[in-house]
């Protein structure tokens, strides 16, 4: 099993994630909690103690998956005043459904282990508070069996790029080379990110190249490593390259699919699918220049908002969520290039988002409370990503490794 080594969790009860996501259960699951009455734990959201009808219902299109019904407010029925979950607190927390238990944790199985990742739409997880993970690696392999029953599926190749599959070896290696290149020190000790994503950039592209990948298992293993060891050591700075006009482009679509999850969890709109349609052809008007924006969502002012990455507690975050997601990338889910692109999209819209809070607060300068916040909703983004027709789409919106060059992308759009 792999998981990221320096990483903490334990859940602080915060209760975001049952406000916000989708609980799928089994229709075991749901039999049992039927049998042991817990509708008298559910909350409509007036109130009221118990629930008027099952709280459990059909997932559209997931058939025979069920899943627990939202209240009012769009939190879990069973979440309590105090962010605490009645059917832990009532039954115990290993009967509470599976994909509770499992986050902030994902489990891909891959012809080379257990790939643990982690969800950074987790506030612990940001922080960095807890226990380490490595010391909670046996309650994991415990989880992954029991979520392995529930939702079996073969371990999967992972592909370089389409149709170059990689052994497992050199999965390996080039998670430690992604590893320590996010982490090589710049000229003030601190991993200067901007330049290190370039230095990514170009070795991976470099690795793309048809006559590179066309060398033979062994060769092409060994091009990695030396190859890896010039990104790391070579003193010269990546070649300076601005995103492209394209990627810019393509960054907008990305950033409205980001958008898009949180204006579906507005209650205030969500529950309308007149109001949402409405919002999103109107943020996608804004986002291409066509209309203004709103209080809440500016990207004029978004990406004029000062960032400084080096800020202590920015940087940090920024940091961690690059090193630990480089740390377990090659999941199976995309290509192993793809999953790096995604990675950094996704903090490209973070980089935004925060900046969105931080104008909408008021405040002159994006800070870490800001900066969590973008990079939170940004996470939320990934549990969209189920594998469907967006998830494609989404693949094609983060712009490949043009993402490394955007960012951060409130420099690229002043500069671009």
């Amino acid at each position: 099993m792999l998981l990221s080594q320096d990483q903490r969790f334990t859940c602080q009860q915060c209760g975001r994630g049952c406000r916000r996501t989708t609980v799928p259960v089994t229709a075991r699951e749901a039999e049992t909690y039927r049998k042991f009455g817990v509708a008298r734990l559910f909350t409509e959201g007036d109130g009221s103690e118990g629930a008027a009808r099952d709280p459990f219902e059909p997932i559209p299109g997931y058939e025979p998956l069920l899943r627990i019904r939202k209240r009012a407010d769009g939190a879990c029925g069973f979440l309590s005043p105090a962010g605490l979950c009645r059917i832990h607190e009532t039954m115990g927390f290993d009967k509470k459904p599976v994909a509770c238990q499992l986050f902030p944790f994902s489990f891909h199985p891959t012809d080379g282990g257990v790939v643990v990742t982690t969800s950074f739409a987790c506030p612990a997880i940001i922080a960095n508070e807890g226990e380490l993970l490595r010391s909670q690696a046996r309650e994991l392999r415990v989880l992954q069996t029991a979520w392995s029953r529930v939702h079996p599926e073969p371990a999967r190749r992972i592909e370089f790029v389409a149709g170059h599959v990689l052994p497992p070896p050199v999965v390996t290696a080039l998670r430690g080379v992604l590893t320590k290149v996010i982490d090589r020190p710049g000229a003030d000790g601190r991993p200067d990110l901007r330049e290190n994503l370039r230095r990514i950039a170009v070795f991976l592209e470099d690795l793309a190249r048809p006559r590179v990948r066309q060398l033979a298992p062994d060769a092409f293993a060994e091009y990695i490593n030396v190859m890896g060891r010039h990104a790391m050591t070579n003193p010269k700075p990546a070649p300076a390259r601005a995103a492209s006009r394209l990627s810019r482009l393509l960054f907008r679509g990305f950033l409205l699919a980001a958008l898009s999850v949180q204006v579906r969890l507005d209650r205030a709109i969500g529950g309308s699918q007149t109001a949402l349609r409405l919002t999103l052809v109107r943020l996608l008007a804004h986002l291409h220049g066509l209309a203004p924006g709103t209080a809440r969502f500016d990207l004029g002012r978004a990406t004029a908002m000062p960032l400084d990455l080096n800020t202590d507690g920015i940087h940090a975050i920024a940091h961690r969520y690059l090193h630990v997601s480089f740390e377990t990338v090659g999941t199976g889910r995309r290509t192993l290039t793809d999953e790096v692109t995604m990675i950094v999209a996704r903090l490209n819209a973070a980089c935004v988002l925060a900046g969105m809070h931080a104008a909408a607060a008021g405040k002159q300068a994006v800070d870490r409370d800001s900066f969590t916040q973008g990079l939170l909703e940004s996470a939320d983004l990934a549990h969209a990503d189920d594998g469907s027709t967006f998830s494609s789409l989404l693949t094609t919106l983060s712009g490949g490794m043009e993402a490394l060059y955007l960012f951060p992308p409130m420099y690229s759009y002043a500069h671009g």
